[in-house]
């Protein structure tokens, strides 16, 4: 029987604690930023002014001022008899992931801190000229098995031959990117209704692929003692399985040490999960000191590995693939030929001549650590007031206790030019962190400097 998805939080949860002071500013600020970030959805019918008032312990005048702000400001729409109801956003930048569906493009000269993409790989021009060449004159003309071009297997096992997991073909099931990887995992290994562990704070998209998969998404609060807190979870039997970050951690950028990876794997072979591992960042580790221990698996538990070139080679590569056992990796290959037929040939042939080396390549590396020494400067500098953990390794930092509420900040960042996602994104259940902020600094310097110059201006 079908599970159906979890409720959306009410109204007073979403909208978070009210100030003392500035009520109905407040109020209206904060429905326009529920609504950019997409948790107001269109058409979505508020409570009555009274009751609202009583759920906030507002005036009814406070309440209705805010609501008339509100609507003056496009964010909500008002017919006698039939309430307040939400509009779809404007033309506005929308600070939410890129990823968000839908999205609009954002104004010309906006500065895009919602997402994570270095600079394409120096060789991608060269190699996809000679893949296009190859492919022409391809005697099956661009044909290729569903689970992947055999070069790219080939790629892939070498990957994890390197990293110390020796690995077969037979293991491994190319993907059309790393999000649909993690999908087909987890509708391989459970059934729905399942209950999946994922981190908190943690990759929007996680979260998203299990509702998606109607799973319930259970939070694994993590901090600076993300290791111990994986393993409490994993350990206690409420799981069937658990979608985790082991290598840099997206947003925190933590790095699982090989005595937790160890003992993660010991909980999860005691208690039956699965561990579906995400290691899109696994070569983000520019850090000499802070290299990854070997891949999440072994001492008997059930493991699944999932990759992406689309950080380390080119965003626009979207390729990914699964690493398991034989018959798990069968099990998905049969599942998935009922989305998808297999990634694209092309993009295959690139990534396997690009899937060597170094990862990222120096230079990218050299670029990372520069921008990490800008945005640490300036929010020592600038922003001291934040909390936020030096990252071990991946392309960001998750700062935390910002002065204005992390909605409001992203919405009047937006109007300044700089598009950035609220700490809230980051939560399996789309409410919490309502003072944190991811800021990605694998861009463009100039683009890094403007945006928290921005954020030091607004956040005083």
């Amino acid at each position: 029987m079908p599970v159906p998805p979890p409720p959306a939080p009410p109204l007073r949860t979403l909208l978070g604690p009210p100030p003392s002071r500035a009520r109905a500013r407040w109020l209206a600020d904060r429905l326009l930023a529920l609504t950019i970030e997409g948790r107001l959805p269109p058409g979505a019918r508020l409570p009555s002014e009274r009751l609202l008032a009583e759920e906030l312990g507002f005036s009814r005048g406070t309440v209705v001022r805010a609501l008339d702000d509100a609507r003056d400001r496009g964010v909500l729409s008002s017919r006698q008899g039939s309430g307040r109801t939400v509009l779809a956003p404007s033309g506005r930048a929308r600070p939410v992931e890129s990823l968000t569906a839908r999205a609009r493009a954002l104004p010309a000269g906006t500065v895009d801190l919602r997402a994570t993409v270095l600079p394409p790989h120096p060789d991608l021009q060269s190699v996809t000229e000679e893949a296009v060449s190859e492919m022409i004159a391809d005697p099956a003309w661009g044909s290729v098995p569903a689970d992947g071009h055999p070069e790219l297997v080939e790629a892939i096992c070498a990957h994890y031959d390197r990293r110390g997991l020796p690995t077969d073909p037979a293991q491994v099931l190319v993907t059309t990117g790393a999000v649909s990887g993690l999908h087909l995992a987890l509708r391989a290994v459970t059934a729905p209704g399942a209950r999946v562990g994922t981190e908190n704070p943690g990759y929007p998209n996680t979260a998203r692929v299990i509702t998606a998969a109607r799973r319930r998404v259970v939070p694994i609060d993590v901090d600076v003692e993300h290791g111990d807190q994986l393993v409490r979870a994993v350990g206690s039997g409420g799981l069937e399985a658990a979608v985790l970050t082991a290598d840099f951690h997206n947003p925190g950028g933590h790095l699982l040490g090989a005595e937790h990876r160890s003992r993660l794997l010991q909980a999860a072979a005691r208690t039956g999960n699965t561990l579906v591992i995400d290691e899109t960042l696994v070569g983000m580790a520019w850090r000499a000191e802070h290299l990854p221990p070997a891949p999440v698996a072994g001492h008997g538990a059930r493991t699944l590995l999932v990759g992406s070139t689309s950080k380390s080679l080119w965003a626009g590569l979207r390729i990914g693939w699964i690493r398991g056992t034989a018959e798990m990796i069968d099990a998905i290959s049969r599942i998935r030929i009922g989305v998808d037929l297999g990634a694209p040939p092309l993009e295959q042939r690139i990534a396997a001549r690009l899937l060597v080396g170094d990862s990222p390549v120096p230079a990218q590396q050299a670029h990372i650590a520069a921008n990490h020494e800008i945005a640490t400067g300036m929010l020592r500098r600038h922003l001291s007031h934040w909390r936020w953990r030096d990252p071990a390794g991946g392309l960001s930092i998750w700062a935390d206790a910002t002065r204005r509420p992390a909605g409001e900040l992203v919405t009047a960042a937006a109007e300044r030019g700089v598009a950035l996602s609220p700490g809230s994104l980051f939560s399996p259940t789309g409410t919490g962190w309502p003072h944190a902020l991811r800021i990605p600094f694998s861009g463009r310097a100039d683009d890094l400097r403007r945006a928290l110059e921005v954020l030091a201006e607004l956040d005083t």
